[in-house]
């Protein structure tokens, strides 16, 4: 980028990095050691009142986060800073901190990362916030965040530019906490159930495993194409036929296909499999999976999703895809006379073309429950 495109914000923050770098203090990676979090300060001192946290304010508290906003003038400012839970306020006194440091928060810019020690108090609107006395500089932003008001709300930057997602929206960032809570109890589960943990290979020297167009690469010693796995299925397999007697893997996967922001080339799944069982063992095992993630993430066994809410109580609606297609179309599958002839001249009165790959009755069968029962299926089936 030349000199003269840079925008202005962008230029003004460089020229505070060189003055940094003047007066001695680094533009970046300064260790601090924290000893708490802004959920911690909410939690712990949330509900305190203001006149005991004057007599008691509770100092050596030690916090670092990202500077969200900034106000105030003369000797005393106030600022909000964010870490991975949440937000605090921070009030700095050019008398509690001294010159220097002042200075420094005086020309702090807004996603400046900053640590503080300092004690509790709560200000006159009643808001909790740290009384600094030591204030460190951490890190210099050289680039300016999204618009504080309405945060990053375009679709494409936000998946495109993910971090900054993650620092202007903070239901992204519990999406993620939630996600990693979720895995880290299925895992559980999963264990508790004498299920071991494994890992299979991502290279693949045939596409298997799933129908998909996979990515492919070339290895060099071998002088062999490989490809990216689409699923884990056939090494998981061979773990069952080697002695194994329960196996599970969340396998990073790849598939060389269309992409949108609900469907992504590349992707974590889950996959397990288990010896002795059959298709009621994995019904009964998905139902407990997801009764017990619901009990223990979300601490509750219904949920809101757009206009329904989801029951996941157990026993969950148990029927055939036969019986679902019948009672939402009136054909039956199960009728032993039921030829492929029929079912292909059914399902082109219903407007689908037949792919020249149909194999069966099963095919078909499957064709209309994707298309006109699986969308009317709202509680887990």
């Amino acid at each position: 980028m030349s000199e003269e495109r840079t925008p202005e914000q962008i230029l003004v923050r460089r020229e505070k990095l060189r003055e940094l770098e003047i007066s001695g203090v680094s533009p970046f990676g300064e260790r601090f050691e924290r000893n708490t979090t802004s959920a911690d300060l909410i939690r712990k001192y949330g509900e305190r009142s203001r006149e005991s946290l004057t007599q008691d304010p509770e100092s050596g508290i030690r916090i670092a986060g990202r500077i969200m906003t900034k106000r105030g003038k003369g000797k005393a400012g106030f600022a909000h800073i964010m870490d991975q839970h949440g937000q605090i306020q921070i009030y700095v006194r050019k008398d509690d901190v001294g010159d220097d440091a002042f200075a420094l928060f005086d020309k702090a810019d807004l996603g400046d990362i900053v640590g503080v020690e300092g004690s509790m108090m709560k200000t006159k609107m009643g808001e909790l916030t740290v009384k600094v006395e030591h204030y460190i500089h951490l890190a210099k932003a050289l680039r300016p965040l999204p618009e504080k008001f309405h945060g990053l709300k375009d679709i494409e930057e936000r998946y495109r530019r993910r971090y900054l997602d993650l620092m202007t929206n903070e239901d992204v960032r519990e999406t993620f906490i939630l996600r990693s809570t979720i895995l880290s109890t299925i895992r559980e589960f999963l264990n508790a159930k004498g299920y071991l943990e494994v890992e299979t290979p991502i290279l693949h020297p045939i596409a298997g495993g799933g129908a998909a167009r996979p990515f492919t690469t070339h290895h060099n010693t071998l002088d062999m194409q490989f490809y990216l796995r689409i699923a884990c299925e056939l090494y998981l397999k061979r773990l069952i036929v080697g002695g194994f007697e329960a196996v599970y893997e969340f396998a990073r996967t790849f598939r060389n296909e269309g992409m949108s922001i609900k469907h992504n080339p590349e992707f974590t799944m889950l996959e397990l499999y288990e010896a002795y069982g059959d298709m009621q063992t994995m019904m009964t095992l998905t139902e407990d999976l997801f009764t017990t993630l619901a009990q223990r993430v979300l601490k509750a066994d219904e949920l809101p999703y757009g206009d329904h809410v989801i029951s996941l109580k157990k026993p969950f609606k148990t029927a055939s895809m036969a019986s679902l297609v019948k009672d939402s179309l009136g054909i039956d599958f199960e009728d032993p006379d039921m030829t492929y002839e029929t079912a292909v001249a059914f399902a082109e009165e219903k407007g689908l073309d037949i792919p020249a790959h149909a194999s069966g009755v099963g095919h078909i069968m499957f064709m209309l429950f994707e298309h006109f029962v699986e969308n009317d299926i709202i509680q887990p089936t």
